[in-house]
């Protein structure tokens, strides 16, 4: 479904790699003008050589933000007024940029907890914050890239799954309180995609396992490993970010877009089976499909 209006524009957040650059150019190609927000000025350069060779050039404009910098932010917004005030509407925020922060709960630091919140939860809420006066003005929408790990959370990312749980939580009184001046909120929830951050999964689990200090490697050297065997076998079952992006599509143009979606055929079976099935079930399910070991024996001391 095409955008009638050329001076539709959507920010959106994490446009480096994966779902974030191809939800970019399938809305650039889908007659919208898309903010693609990133971190790094080379990532700038990547974007517009393929808004080059995709011939939507003009209609991608990459900008540089950090969720995580209140001034980046509100340069962001600056943006955004400029685009307005030259005949142009806010119709969407994307909130998508994401980073995983690892490890077992013992032993993942406090600062990378709040790392992990910073990137996915507080990130997105200042930046609605700040753009929602733009989407209340045009009746826009808001949409929000949470994680099937934040509804049927695993061991593991515990901090990752938290803060996209928070996301979905937000997402539900974001689209309450929105309501009644006409801003939509949808929370998308994808099962494995294939990204560099699904890539690089494995490879860093298995170093903090090799990490791990002597005393704790008989609790959670086998888990992470065996969490790792996993992620590789996600990353070949998994879908791919184009074919994700549709989705955000359908969230971005619906003339009443659903309160939650789920990408993938397993992200449907595991909210499903959450629903439905008894927590002790789910725990020996995740155990079974992991391969995660049922039983350590305790050191001296413990």
């Amino acid at each position: 479904m095409k955008s009638t209006n050329s001076a539709n524009w959507v920010l959106v957040t994490g446009t480096s790699s994966g779902i974030g650059r191809a939800v970019t150019f399938t809305l650039a190609e889908n007659g919208y003008r898309v903010l693609a927000a990133v971190r790094k000025q080379e990532d700038v350069k990547s974007l517009l050589a393929e808004a080059g060779t995709r011939r939507v050039v003009g209609a991608v404009e990459p900008i540089i933000l950090d969720v995580t910098d209140a001034g980046q932010i509100a340069a962001a917004v600056e943006i955004v007024r400029a685009k307005i005030a030259d005949g142009g509407r806010l119709h969407a925020i994307v909130n998508n940029a994401g980073a995983q922060w690892a490890g077992p709960i013992e032993t993942l630091p406090l600062t990378d907890w709040r790392l992990q919140f910073d990137v996915l939860f507080f990130g997105p809420i200042a930046l609605t914050q700040q753009l929602l006066p733009q989407l209340r003005a045009s009746r826009g929408r808001v949409i929000n890239v949470t994680s099937i790990g934040g509804i049927m959370p695993g061991p593991m990312i515990a901090a990752y799954q938290a803060a996209k749980a928070a996301l979905e939580a937000v997402s539900d009184s974001m689209r309450i309180e929105f309501s009644p001046f006409g801003v939509q909120v949808s929370a998308v929830a994808p099962a494995s995609i294939s990204t560099p951050m699904l890539k690089r999964s494995s490879e860093q689990l298995n170093r903090i396992a090799d990490a791990l200090p002597k005393s704790l490697q008989p609790f959670y050297a086998d888990a992470l490993r065996a969490f790792a065997k996993t992620t590789v076998t996600a990353d070949r079952f998994s879908i791919s970010a184009e074919k994700a992006s549709l989705t955000i599509l359908r969230a971005v143009t619906a003339p009443r877009p659903r309160a939650h979606y789920l990408i993938g055929a397993a992200a449907n079976v595991a909210a499903f089976m959450k629903r439905n099935l008894p927590d002790r079930w789910m725990d020996a399910i995740t155990f079974r499909m992991m391969g995660l070991p049922r039983e350590v024996k305790s050191q001296k001391g413990e």
